[in-house]
């Protein structure tokens, strides 16, 4: 009588907890589920920066200023950090950053009674990504010179990104505005301060890693820079550096210069952990053509030039280094 007892009391037990079991099922199966984490998923980072180390065998300004004669090298250090404050890629604003660096040149041979350091520059600012494929920034720039002197500048650049539409090449159209501010003028013989020029370019981009496997891209940076004919050439006697004798006035025009080259950049990610940073070695050369005369007459001044006649139109800039970016 106990055993049958017994097995009445296991089957009755058994009963009801696959009853129990049955109905937690039926409940949980109502339940929103969360998938277990992914171990190693990688998190997007808000935080983002890089290091960049050139070495060139001369260089040319933005604003078409020759600085150095050629000889000896350069060695240019680049390092900068952003911060994502925003994002939401369903929207009309699609990510508001800010930003901030330093840059910093060294030549190997300074000029008699100068030092090695030639100049350092800083900037904080801000971008805004919109409309998907647009964005803008604003930045203010100094430039500090040994001897403590200093521009102040404001860039402001508006850039429209065509990666998307699938093509072989992403030129990567873009227009700049520099503003200098106060300071000495940044291509020598045009107003100090109170003045702009603009910056029209394209920078067509080609990855060769899908097609070849290579992790190669190549970059063309192409653009033409345009303003007042002050900002270039102040109009007085102290601008006086062209000619055959360089002692005529300098021709006023509105346009600055024209370059265009290429761009070589090779990623190291299968030789370095991503975790390290992605690292890579790159090597490129930049051609330069001076339309604008002023800046024939201002390598005088900077010492890349004995005189007009002497003075390069046509200047080639050839780079190398290597650096890492997160």
């Amino acid at each position: 009588m106990s055993i049958i007892r017994s097995v009445s009391a296991f089957v009755a037990g058994a009963a009801f907890s696959l009853g129990v079991c049955l109905s937690s099922g039926a409940l949980a199966a109502d339940l929103p589920v969360k998938a277990p984490p992914v171990v190693g998923a990688s998190v997007p980072l808000d935080v983002h920066g890089y290091v960049d180390l050139t070495f060139a065998n001369t260089r040319v300004t933005p604003g078409g200023l020759m600085i150095y004669p050629t000889r000896g090298y350069l060695t240019q250090i680049d390092v900068g950090l952003s911060l994502d404050i925003y994002k939401n890629p369903t929207g009309f604003i699609n990510g508001i950053s800010v930003f901030g660096g330093v840059w910093n040149e060294m030549w190997s041979s300074p000029f008699i009674g100068t030092g090695n350091w030639q100049e350092l520059d800083w900037w904080l600012g801000f971008s805004v990504g919109f409309a998907q494929h647009w964005k803008f920034s604003a930045s203010h720039l100094q430039f500090k010179f040994p001897g403590g002197a200093t521009i102040y500048n404001y860039v402001y650049s508006l850039g429209f990104d065509d990666s998307y539409l699938g093509l072989p090449i992403a030129f990567n159209p873009y227009v700049n505005l520099f503003h200098s501010a106060s300071g000495p003028s940044t291509v020598v013989l045009g107003d100090n301060g109170n003045t702009y020029r603009v910056e029209l370019g394209i920078r067509p981009t080609v990855s060769l890693q899908k097609s070849t496997g290579i992790p190669l891209s190549l970059t063309f940076p192409t653009w033409v820079t345009v303003g007042p004919t002050t900002y270039w050439n102040r109009g007085t006697p102290a601008t006086n550096l062209c000619g055959p004798t360089t002692s005529s006035p300098c021709a006023t025009s509105s346009f600055g210069l024209f370059s265009t080259g290429i761009q070589a950049r090779y990623s190291l990610d299968a030789l370095i952990p991503k975790r390290l940073g992605s690292w890579y070695v790159k090597a490129g050369a930049q051609y330069y053509y001076m339309s604008n005369d002023a800046l024939l007459g201002a390598q005088v001044v900077t010492g890349a030039a004995a005189s007009f006649p002497s003075a390069h139109r046509s200047i080639v800039v050839a780079s190398g280094g290597l650096g890492f970016s997160f």
